[in-house]
């Protein structure tokens, strides 16, 4: 059980800059240090650039700030740390393992055993089950031996199950020279080189349910054969690479089937880690404003799975700006937190704002969120829970909201102040006739702060 420190004494952390959505968070709000008296870990990953100097010294600033927790994008794969047999390079992971050390932050090592990046000199043993044995041995102990003690958790085994129906990928060079064992064995070894760092299955798609036919639910039937035969696994790794669909309004992928999975987890005391995140629009079509408020409430709505569930966290996303992303690869873009000039998204601040204002029950076990159900349904089909805290005004002064009037009473003249859920601006004016119209807001959900004198409300309302 993770230990959770509440943030106090913040309400809303936002101030009216003119009448634009601009970003007003003050310096030493980051999301490291929130993340942090919430006791998760929030990360990114360092960029490959970045190894060979090829980014801007703003770029290295950000990531040191922001996270507390850091994966190398490529450089401890396979491909990377033995290029060729038995001769390793340890250069760039020990570059990012130094600059972990001198900023605070967990390391995380990805990945030992996948399908992909594998150099060529592998193959010329797929088929030698033998000799193919000893070289994932070999590999693994020496990569997770170089860094004991250094790397606080490793993806050990990456992608291994199939796309098209629940089983094992098949054309792994792994899974043909030797069989699904190979999994059970690398944790195994995996285990025996670092006997501290926490080990992990990892893969992508497990946000699409439990069911059994479902990624996810085959997996979890593996876990629990995993821990019925004391093989040393310890987490669950979901990369959670989500699309945006635009045209219907909805993402690929859900938070609550991730939820399910962490919980189902939980059972069989295994942690779930988010892994991999991004949340990408396809490539080509014109991303909105609205498009990229919706992005940001999808990254809170993943970050409450890691914030609420006991077994879960970290948070980790795969990449800082658009700008250095994968995405391009899959056909999709702007899928990250921070925009091409390395400026803060409305992702940032919904993140931001969920961490500031998140309160763990006072009892830190799973609590049954059914019994006190705050969710309500936004105007773009997606569930939305509370992410400022509302508060009960001093005195008499209330409000609620009729159509597109609000009604306040209790205060003969007050300022009223609309932000959306990401914390930003979109209205403010005064009220000194018990009402106001709110003709010009789009449908939603909006917090309203209210001011009169020393009295001050703030309340979550719907408009339709």
């Amino acid at each position: 059980m993770r230990n959770l420190f509440p943030v106090s004494g913040l309400v809303l952390s936002v101030a009216l800059i003119g009448a634009g959505f601009v970003s007003t968070f003050a310096a030493d709000e980051t999301l490291r240090s929130y993340a942090e008296k919430n006791g998760i870990y929030i990360g990114a990953i360092l960029n490959s650039q970045w190894f060979g100097g090829g980014l801007p010294s703003q770029y290295e600033q950000v990531h040191k700030t922001q996270f507390n927790i850091v994966v190398a994008e490529n450089e401890m794969k396979f491909d990377a740390t033995e290029p060729s047999e038995n001769r390793f390079n340890y250069n760039n992971g020990d570059k990012m393992v130094r600059y972990a050390k001198q900023n605070g932050m967990r390391v995380r090592g990805h990945a030992l055993a996948w399908h992909s990046q594998v150099p060529n000199w592998v193959n010329n043993y797929k088929n030698d089950k033998k000799k193919l044995l000893s070289v994932l041995k070999n590999h693994i102990d020496n990569v997770v031996g170089h860094w004991k003690g250094q790397v606080d958790e490793w993806d050990v085994v990456n992608e291994a199950i199939s796309n098209n129906e629940p089983q094992w990928r098949t054309y792994s060079v792994w899974y043909q020279g030797i069989g699904p064992e190979f999994i059970d064995s690398a944790f195994v070894w995996a285990h025996a080189a670092d006997p501290n760092a926490e080990l992990c299955y990892n893969d992508y798609n497990l946000e699409q349910g439990v069911n059994p036919k479902a990624k996810a639910g085959f997996l979890l039937e593996q876990v629990k054969r995993w821990v019925a035969n004391g093989i040393p696994i310890h987490c669950v790794g979901s990369q959670t690479h989500v699309e945006d669909t635009t045209t219907d309004k909805h993402f690929i992928g859900s938070p609550d089937s991730l939820r399910s999975l962490a919980r189902e987890l939980a059972k069989l005391n295994i942690k779930l880690k988010i892994t991999e995140l991004d949340i990408g629009f396809k490539s080509g079509i014109n991303v909105s404003k609205s498009d990229l408020e919706r992005q940001g409430q999808t990254f809170r709505q993943y970050l409450d799975i890691i914030l609420e569930e006991p077994n879960a966290d970290t948070y980790l996303i795969w990449g800082v700006s658009d700008k250095w992303s994968w995405l391009g690869g899959l056909n999709r873009q702007k899928g990250l937190i921070y925009d091409d000039n390395l400026k803060p998204k409305p992702a940032f601040d919904s993140i931001l704002v969920r961490l500031q204002n998140f309160e763990p029950p006072q009892d830190t076990v799973a609590a049954d969120t059914t019994a006190n159900d705050t969710t309500v349904t936004d105007s773009t089909g997606l569930d939305s829970t509370i992410v400022i805290r509302q508060t009960a005004g001093p005195g008499s002064v209330t409000m609620h909201v009729a159509g597109r009037t609000l009604f306040i009473a209790g205060a003969k003249s007050a300022k009223v102040d609309v932000f959306n859920m990401q914390g930003r601006p979109v209205f403010s004016t005064k009220c000194e006739k018990g009402s106001i119209e709110l003709n010009g807001i789009s449908d939603g959900l909006y917090m309203v702060r209210v001011r009169s004198g020393s009295a001050s409300l703030v309340q979550k309302i719907s408009i339709k």
